[in-house]
């Protein structure tokens, strides 16, 4: 039987006490490197199907996925965007700008977030996260 859990906690640090991630790495199993560590990219991206993107490396600009995309900001990489949107996000590295997750957003133990964050669904951020800027989830949430 294959134990979804098991290839999960492979793939993460292994610290005591590490929480579980939400968002497993199969989701990003396919995805598209647009940035590989050690690059720099300037510029704009849209997509209206389920593309599935990696950044690595330098990124500034917009990147906005509809319908079912998917975005990784990889450990060391370094994101300055006026919006970054998709339905599942998971942040490692520095993103400096707004960031929207329609269905789930995980933030790793590593990540640097300077910016307004909203989320949709489902919010998981790690100990050890920084966030500078304001946290907002579904509306009615917090009556």
């Amino acid at each position: 039987m294959n134990n979804t859990v098991s290839i999960a906690t492979a793939t993460a640090p292994a610290t005591v006490g590490a929480a579980m991630r939400m968002i497993k790495p199969a989701s990003f199993a396919d995805a598209t490197t647009v940035v590989p560590k050690g690059a720099k990219l300037d510029g704009a991206m849209t997509a209206d199907t389920d593309l599935a993107l990696r950044f690595e490396g330098t990124f500034k600009g917009k990147v906005v996925l509809n319908e079912k995309g998917a975005i990784h900001v990889g450990e060391g990489a370094v994101i300055e965007v006026e919006a970054l949107q998709a339905d599942v996000i998971y942040i490692q590295g520095t993103v400096k700008g707004n960031v929207h997750a329609r269905k789930s957003l995980e933030i790793g133990a590593g990540a640097r977030i300077k910016g307004d964050i909203r989320y949709d669904e489902h919010f998981d951020v790690h100990n050890g996260a920084r966030i500078n800027g304001s946290i907002n989830g579904p509306e009615g949430d917090a009556n």
